[in-house]
Protein backbone atom coordinates (compact mmCIF):
# COMPACT_ATOMS: atom_id res chain seq x y z
CA UNK A 1 0.00 0.00 0.00
CA UNK A 2 2.74 2.21 1.09
CA UNK A 3 4.47 1.49 -2.88
CA UNK A 4 0.94 2.61 -3.71
CA UNK A 5 0.85 5.51 -2.09
CA UNK A 6 3.83 6.84 -3.29
CA UNK A 7 3.40 6.28 -6.84
CA UNK A 8 0.15 7.80 -6.38
CA UNK A 9 1.79 10.99 -4.84
CA UNK A 10 4.65 11.20 -7.82
CA UNK A 11 1.87 11.03 -10.16
CA UNK A 12 0.31 14.29 -8.79
CA UNK A 13 3.89 15.99 -8.83
CA UNK A 14 4.56 15.07 -11.99
CA UNK A 15 1.29 16.35 -13.42
CA UNK A 16 1.50 19.74 -11.14
CA UNK A 17 5.31 20.36 -12.77
CA UNK A 18 3.67 19.48 -15.93
CA UNK A 19 0.90 22.09 -15.35
CA UNK A 20 2.76 24.22 -14.43
CA UNK A 21 5.63 23.85 -16.76
CA UNK A 22 2.90 24.67 -19.80
CA UNK A 23 1.56 27.70 -18.03
CA UNK A 24 4.97 29.01 -18.06
CA UNK A 25 5.54 28.23 -21.17
CA UNK A 26 2.03 29.56 -22.85
CA UNK A 27 2.97 32.98 -21.06
CA UNK A 28 6.28 32.74 -22.76
CA UNK A 29 4.33 32.81 -25.97
CA UNK A 30 2.07 34.93 -25.14
CA UNK A 31 4.30 37.81 -24.37
CA UNK A 32 6.83 36.94 -27.41
CA UNK A 33 4.36 36.90 -29.84
CA UNK A 34 4.26 39.49 -32.77
CA UNK A 35 1.24 42.39 -32.39
CA UNK A 36 0.75 41.93 -36.34
CA UNK A 37 -1.11 38.40 -35.06
CA UNK A 38 -4.17 40.50 -32.87
CA UNK A 39 -4.48 43.17 -36.25
CA UNK A 40 -8.31 43.67 -37.65
CA UNK A 41 -9.25 42.16 -40.49
CA UNK A 42 -9.07 44.95 -42.76
CA UNK A 43 -11.17 45.50 -46.27
CA UNK A 44 -9.09 47.97 -48.48
CA UNK A 45 -10.96 49.44 -51.52
CA UNK A 46 -10.82 52.34 -53.90
CA UNK A 47 -13.06 53.85 -56.55
CA UNK A 48 -12.52 53.95 -60.73
CA UNK A 49 -10.70 56.78 -61.04
CA UNK A 50 -7.71 56.11 -63.84
CA UNK A 51 -5.14 56.40 -63.68
CA UNK A 52 -4.69 56.48 -59.92
CA UNK A 53 -6.91 53.74 -59.47
CA UNK A 54 -9.37 51.14 -62.25
CA UNK A 55 -9.81 48.42 -63.39
CA UNK A 56 -8.87 47.40 -67.40
CA UNK A 57 -10.35 43.63 -68.59
CA UNK A 58 -10.87 42.57 -65.00
CA UNK A 59 -7.26 43.66 -63.68
CA UNK A 60 -6.32 46.30 -60.98
CA UNK A 61 -4.53 48.70 -62.29
CA UNK A 62 -3.53 52.04 -61.52
CA UNK A 63 -0.48 54.15 -59.63
CA UNK A 64 -1.59 54.41 -56.30
CA UNK A 65 -2.86 50.33 -56.60
CA UNK A 66 0.56 49.61 -57.02
CA UNK A 67 2.03 51.69 -54.29
CA UNK A 68 -0.75 50.12 -51.72
CA UNK A 69 0.33 46.47 -53.08
CA UNK A 70 3.90 47.50 -52.65
CA UNK A 71 2.99 48.58 -49.00
CA UNK A 72 1.81 45.50 -48.28
CA UNK A 73 4.38 43.63 -49.73
CA UNK A 74 6.39 45.65 -47.50
CA UNK A 75 4.59 44.68 -44.42
CA UNK A 76 4.37 41.16 -45.78
CA UNK A 77 0.19 40.55 -45.42
CA UNK A 78 -1.98 40.54 -48.01
CA UNK A 79 -5.60 42.28 -48.67
CA UNK A 80 -7.98 42.17 -51.67
CA UNK A 81 -8.44 45.46 -53.50
CA UNK A 82 -12.30 45.86 -54.16
CA UNK A 83 -13.38 49.06 -56.71
CA UNK A 84 -16.81 50.50 -55.77
CA UNK A 85 -18.35 53.86 -56.73
CA UNK A 86 -17.12 56.97 -54.81
CA UNK A 87 -20.40 57.29 -52.79
CA UNK A 88 -20.28 54.06 -52.07
CA UNK A 89 -17.14 54.04 -50.85
CA UNK A 90 -17.38 56.91 -48.95
CA UNK A 91 -20.86 55.62 -46.87
CA UNK A 92 -18.62 52.07 -46.24
CA UNK A 93 -15.75 54.69 -44.78
CA UNK A 94 -18.39 56.18 -42.81
CA UNK A 95 -19.90 53.20 -41.45
CA UNK A 96 -17.82 50.19 -41.13
CA UNK A 97 -15.13 49.64 -39.18
CA UNK A 98 -11.79 48.27 -40.41
CA UNK A 99 -11.98 50.00 -43.77
CA UNK A 100 -8.81 51.75 -45.48
CA UNK A 101 -10.33 53.97 -48.53
CA UNK A 102 -7.70 55.65 -51.26
CA UNK A 103 -6.56 57.50 -53.02
CA UNK A 104 -9.11 60.35 -51.10
CA UNK A 105 -8.40 64.41 -50.44
CA UNK A 106 -7.93 65.03 -47.03
CA UNK A 107 -9.41 67.95 -46.32
CA UNK A 108 -10.31 69.97 -43.67
CA UNK A 109 -13.94 68.43 -43.95
CA UNK A 110 -12.83 64.70 -43.65
CA UNK A 111 -9.80 65.70 -41.08
CA UNK A 112 -11.31 64.32 -37.76
CA UNK A 113 -13.83 61.68 -39.24
CA UNK A 114 -10.64 59.25 -40.32
CA UNK A 115 -7.78 58.21 -39.58
CA UNK A 116 -4.97 59.12 -42.24
CA UNK A 117 -2.19 56.78 -43.68
CA UNK A 118 -0.03 58.54 -46.37
CA UNK A 119 0.76 61.22 -48.85
CA UNK A 120 0.58 58.16 -51.47
CA UNK A 121 1.74 61.36 -53.56
CA UNK A 122 1.51 64.90 -53.60
CA UNK A 123 -0.24 65.87 -56.48
CA UNK A 124 -0.75 68.72 -59.07
CA UNK A 125 -3.25 70.37 -61.40
CA UNK A 126 -1.43 72.67 -64.03
CA UNK A 127 -2.56 74.35 -67.03
CA UNK A 128 -1.52 72.53 -70.32
CA UNK A 129 -0.68 73.78 -74.08
CA UNK A 130 0.13 72.52 -77.54
CA UNK A 131 3.78 71.19 -78.06
CA UNK A 132 4.02 73.86 -80.93
CA UNK A 133 2.07 76.60 -78.83
CA UNK A 134 5.33 79.57 -78.63
CA UNK A 135 3.81 81.60 -76.03
CA UNK A 136 4.49 81.95 -72.72
CA UNK A 137 2.52 81.40 -69.25
CA UNK A 138 4.11 82.28 -65.79
CA UNK A 139 1.09 83.50 -64.11
CA UNK A 140 -2.52 83.55 -63.22
CA UNK A 141 -3.15 86.87 -65.27
CA UNK A 142 -0.85 85.43 -68.02
CA UNK A 143 -3.98 82.34 -67.82
CA UNK A 144 -6.81 84.82 -68.33
CA UNK A 145 -5.45 86.25 -71.43
CA UNK A 146 -5.81 82.96 -73.17
CA UNK A 147 -7.98 82.06 -76.22
CA UNK A 148 -10.33 79.92 -74.51
CA UNK A 149 -8.97 77.35 -71.56
CA UNK A 150 -11.10 73.98 -71.88
CA UNK A 151 -12.19 72.83 -68.19
CA UNK A 152 -14.25 70.08 -66.58
CA UNK A 153 -17.93 71.11 -66.50
CA UNK A 154 -18.47 71.23 -62.59
CA UNK A 155 -16.19 69.77 -59.94
CA UNK A 156 -13.12 70.82 -57.97
CA UNK A 157 -11.00 72.37 -60.95
CA UNK A 158 -13.87 73.98 -62.24
CA UNK A 159 -14.64 75.84 -58.81
CA UNK A 160 -11.10 77.03 -58.54
CA UNK A 161 -11.44 78.67 -62.02
CA UNK A 162 -14.22 79.91 -60.87
CA UNK A 163 -12.45 81.14 -57.41
CA UNK A 164 -9.97 82.59 -59.10
CA UNK A 165 -11.89 84.87 -61.94
CA UNK A 166 -10.80 83.03 -64.96
CA UNK A 167 -13.87 83.43 -67.21
CA UNK A 168 -12.30 82.73 -70.72
CA UNK A 169 -13.30 78.88 -70.61
CA UNK A 170 -15.17 76.49 -72.64
CA UNK A 171 -16.74 73.86 -69.85
CA UNK A 172 -17.11 70.45 -71.12
CA UNK A 173 -18.02 67.36 -69.30
CA UNK A 174 -15.80 64.78 -71.46
CA UNK A 175 -11.91 64.78 -71.19
CA UNK A 176 -11.60 63.66 -74.51
CA UNK A 177 -13.64 66.84 -76.14
CA UNK A 178 -11.31 69.60 -74.31
CA UNK A 179 -8.51 67.87 -75.32
CA UNK A 180 -9.51 67.22 -78.91
CA UNK A 181 -10.52 71.50 -78.71
CA UNK A 182 -6.69 71.86 -77.94
CA UNK A 183 -5.52 69.97 -80.76
CA UNK A 184 -7.97 71.32 -83.17
CA UNK A 185 -6.90 74.94 -82.03
CA UNK A 186 -10.03 76.06 -80.90
CA UNK A 187 -8.47 76.19 -77.54
CA UNK A 188 -5.32 77.42 -76.24
CA UNK A 189 -4.85 75.83 -73.34
CA UNK A 190 -6.71 73.27 -70.74
CA UNK A 191 -6.83 72.39 -67.41
CA UNK A 192 -8.59 69.11 -65.95
CA UNK A 193 -6.10 66.78 -64.04
CA UNK A 194 -2.82 65.79 -62.90
CA UNK A 195 0.29 64.95 -65.12
CA UNK A 196 0.38 61.16 -64.32
CA UNK A 197 -4.19 62.12 -65.79
CA UNK A 198 -2.59 64.22 -69.03
CA UNK A 199 -0.44 61.30 -69.61
CA UNK A 200 -3.09 58.52 -69.54
CA UNK A 201 -5.52 60.56 -71.41
CA UNK A 202 -3.26 61.17 -74.15
CA UNK A 203 -2.76 57.90 -74.57
CA UNK A 204 -6.16 56.89 -74.82
CA UNK A 205 -7.08 59.76 -77.41
CA UNK A 206 -3.83 58.17 -79.36
CA UNK A 207 -1.88 60.74 -78.86
CA UNK A 208 1.96 61.21 -77.92
CA UNK A 209 2.41 61.72 -73.84
CA UNK A 210 4.52 64.80 -75.33
CA UNK A 211 2.10 66.32 -77.75
CA UNK A 212 0.95 68.53 -74.57
CA UNK A 213 3.14 70.41 -72.06
CA UNK A 214 2.68 72.05 -69.07
CA UNK A 215 3.06 75.73 -68.60
CA UNK A 216 3.90 75.78 -65.01
CA UNK A 217 1.11 77.46 -64.00
CA UNK A 218 -0.59 75.29 -61.26
CA UNK A 219 -4.15 75.66 -60.64
CA UNK A 220 -4.39 73.75 -57.26
CA UNK A 221 -2.29 70.60 -55.46
CA UNK A 222 -3.88 68.19 -54.40
CA UNK A 223 -2.19 64.98 -51.79
CA UNK A 224 -3.69 61.70 -51.98
CA UNK A 225 -4.60 59.94 -48.93
CA UNK A 226 -5.49 56.38 -47.26
CA UNK A 227 -8.24 57.43 -45.46
CA UNK A 228 -8.92 54.60 -42.37
CA UNK A 229 -12.14 53.86 -40.43
CA UNK A 230 -11.53 55.71 -36.26
CA UNK A 231 -11.78 51.60 -35.14
CA UNK A 232 -8.59 50.89 -36.89
CA UNK A 233 -5.80 50.71 -33.87
CA UNK A 234 -3.13 53.27 -34.07
CA UNK A 235 -0.47 50.78 -34.21
CA UNK A 236 -1.96 49.15 -37.92
CA UNK A 237 -1.89 52.91 -39.00
CA UNK A 238 1.93 53.70 -37.54
CA UNK A 239 3.24 50.21 -39.26
CA UNK A 240 1.27 50.99 -42.53
CA UNK A 241 2.96 54.94 -42.21
CA UNK A 242 6.24 53.49 -42.10
CA UNK A 243 5.80 50.95 -44.76
CA UNK A 244 4.23 53.58 -47.02
CA UNK A 245 7.27 55.97 -46.04
CA UNK A 246 10.04 53.25 -46.85
CA UNK A 247 8.57 52.25 -50.63
CA UNK A 248 8.60 56.16 -51.25
CA UNK A 249 12.19 56.68 -50.17
CA UNK A 250 12.66 53.22 -52.70
CA UNK A 251 13.36 53.30 -56.59
CA UNK A 252 10.70 51.18 -56.92
CA UNK A 253 8.36 54.09 -56.45
CA UNK A 254 9.88 56.05 -58.76
CA UNK A 255 9.77 53.40 -61.36
CA UNK A 256 6.05 53.00 -60.63
CA UNK A 257 5.34 56.90 -61.33
CA UNK A 258 7.65 57.24 -64.00
CA UNK A 259 5.51 54.31 -65.42
CA UNK A 260 2.39 56.00 -65.74
CA UNK A 261 3.64 59.21 -66.29
CA UNK A 262 5.34 57.54 -69.57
Amino acid sequence: MRNCNFFSVNMDLAQIKAAILTFLLIGIVSFNSDPVAAQPDLKVITEDWAPYNYEENGELKGFSIEIVQAVMDELGEEYSISIYPGVRGDRMLETLPNVMYFSLFRTPEREDKFKWIGPISQEAIYFYKRKDNPHTYQTIDDIKHANNITVPYKGLIANKVDELGITNVMKLSSRDRQFSLLFSNRAELAVNTSPLGVAYYLKQIDKPVDSLVSTGVKLLEFPLYIACSKEIPDSVIERWQAALEKVKSSEKYEQIYSKYLM
